[in-house]
């Protein structure tokens, strides 16, 4: 059985129509070694889930959430649960926002 961080890592491979070539080469490793990974014939090691993360624009928390299978919140997503908010706690909410994005 492939892990779940490995079948993560494909999928947004797939997702962002690259080809493992593609990954491999902006990873840094070779092909072989990659297909290994993706098809789960050899563990990764941290610095290879590093670079695969980093060429597939990834965060560690974009793997975690897809792993438990949580879907990313949409700005409209967002947008409707501001509107459920008091005035007041928009404006805190926008006045955390740009703090936070400095």
């Amino acid at each position: 059985m492939i892990d779940p961080i490995v079948q993560v890592i494909a999928n947004r491979r797939k997702l962002a129509k690259l080809t493992r070539q593609q990954v491999a080469e902006i990873a840094g490793m070779s092909l072989k070694t990659y297909q290994r990974i993706e098809r789960g014939e050899s563990d990764m090691k941290i610095s290879q889930y590093r670079s695969i993360v980093r060429a597939l624009h990834l965060t560690d928390l974009d793997i975690a959430l897809d792993v438990k299978n949580i879907q990313p919140v949409t700005n409209a997503d967002l947008a409707a649960a501001a509107r459920l908010l008091s005035p007041d706690a928009q404006a805190m909410l926008v006045r955390f926002i740009m703090h936070v994005t400095k």
